[in-house]
């Protein structure tokens, strides 16, 4: 029995309300105690995780990652996963390997996607890394199979590292069926890129922008020069079902309605998520990565939420960074919050959006271990509660070591294992099972905080 004073019982509930209710657990990283933790984790490597395919040593497989949806028809989601410094055919040409999932997070087979595998024979060259992004914009020629948008930010077309983006439509076996390039000189894309500017290092299925009944992309360009050197850019396309763009818009410092304010070296572009209307108003809004973003400290990165017209401009923008935007987690000069973003659908129930934010630098547990943020949105962009995900943090018990960048990409895979939360995989690209920086892939099934 409790030696409390019963008066003293009758105050506290009292004193919670009044102060908010605020509890704190992971050194006040979880905010509100509504933002998802992990529940259990699946390791694919090299050597773990069913994978069967060929890493070799600097591949850095789990540098991209998305859902594709379930392509082999067996009722699990299936995965594309980003290898950009592999050197099938040359140098750092780059692969994506599809992953035929079991509901258990491990691989049943996979297919490799590279120059000269997979059934693609686009036109590779040395340091193109293609893989360094992947988006799937559902069936967009209407063959009941989900295609993929790869960039390759390296490819030289029209320029040294002006960058590209391969709109690849597969077959169910996860082969390439055709496939359509969009660079400065192909696939009608319009606008102006400048040598270095690495078009294609994030991508990002964004909806139907414009309501002509077809998918939209957004492609970041984060060494764009506009303001500022390598501040950065986002550009909004406009498909048609044959993968070529009818139109553009490009938004950065001053461009495209943008109003915030972005400095040199940002890399604003690097990490774009689709987080569905969020405020409303019947237009898909998104999230953009600003890695190197120096507010609060150097390098600690932000996440810009950004309210979209149907014309691809912004009409509105909220910062989310250290002790900005409504965010109260703990981070450090150089962790690079933003590093990657996936939107997890509403995991809390409050009907609004949750967001996934890469952190790939952070020390926790060691030095560039890396870690994963789960914010839980208001409508208006700022944020109300979140939650670390990291070694040892927000539940997750996976061996993270020294380098291995966990949170260089997100994704969100759905619901895989048939319970309440979607679920959520993370790559460490850094990670040496089986030999240094082959890679990693995390399959994270989530749980609603307590």
């Amino acid at each position: 029995m409790s030696n409390r004073s019963p008066y003293l019982l009758l105050w506290i509930p009292l004193i919670s309300l009044l102060l908010g209710n605020t509890q704190c657990s992971d050194s006040g990283n979880n905010s509100g105690n509504e933002a998802a933790s992990v529940d259990s984790q699946q390791k694919i490597s090299s050597n773990s995780g069913g994978f069967n395919g060929n890493l070799t040593a600097g591949d850095q497989f789990g540098s991209a990652v998305v859902s594709i949806g379930d392509l082999e028809g067996d009722g699990v989601t299936d995965l594309a996963v980003g290898a950009p410094y592999t050197d099938s055919g040359g140098t750092d040409h780059g692969a994506v390997w599809i992953l035929f999932m079991d509901s258990d997070g491990r691989v049943d087979t996979q297919q490799k996607i590279a120059d000269g595998a997979g059934n693609f024979d686009g036109n590779l060259d040395n340091d193109d890394r293609f893989g360094s992004a992947v988006a799937s914009p559902g069936d967009l020629n209407g063959d009941g199979v989900a295609d993929l948008a790869v960039g390759a930010p390296g490819d030289d077309a029209g320029g040294t590292d002006r960058g590209a983006v391969w709109m690849l439509f597969l077959n169910a076996n996860g082969k390439v069926r055709l496939y359509q390039k969009i660079s400065d000189s192909a696939g009608g894309f319009g606008g102006n890129l400048k040598d270095g500017d690495e078009f294609g290092s994030a991508v990002a299925s964004i909806g139907d922008l414009d309501g002509d009944g077809i998918t939209d992309l957004a492609v970041g360009a984060p060494y764009t020069d506009v303001g500022g050197t390598d501040s950065g850019a986002v550009w909004i396309l406009f498909l048609d079902r044959d993968g070529k763009i009818k139109s553009q818009q490009k938004i950065a410092d001053g461009a495209g309605g943008f109003g915030g304010n972005i400095k040199s070296g940002d890399r604003f572009g690097n990490a774009i998520t689709g987080l569905g209307d969020l405020d409303g108003d019947g237009v898909t809004d998104l999230a953009v990565g600003a890695d190197l973003s120096d507010i609060g400290g150097t390098d600690r990165g932000a996440v810009w939420i950004l309210f979209m017209d149907r014309d691809g401009r912004v009409k509105a923008q909220q910062k989310i960074a250290d002790s900005d935007g409504g965010f109260k987690g703990n981070l450090n000069d150089g962790d690079q919050f933003g590093s990657a973003l996936a939107g997890l659908g509403d995991l809390d129930g409050d009907g609004t959006i949750d967001l996934a934010v890469g952190a790939n630098r952070s020390d926790i547990g060691g030095t560039d271990r890396g870690a994963v943020w789960i914010l839980s949105l208001d409508a208006d962009g700022k944020v109300k509660a979140q939650q670390k995900i990291a070694n040892g943090s927000g539940g997750f018990n996976g061996k993270l070591t020294d380098g291995d960048e966990f949170g260089s990409a997100v994704a969100d895979i759905g619901n895989l294992d048939d319970k309440n939360l979607s679920d959520m995989a993370v790559g460490a690209p850094l990670d040496d099972d089986g030999g240094t920086d082959k890679g990693a892939l995390w399959i994270l099934f989530l749980k609603q905080a307590n």
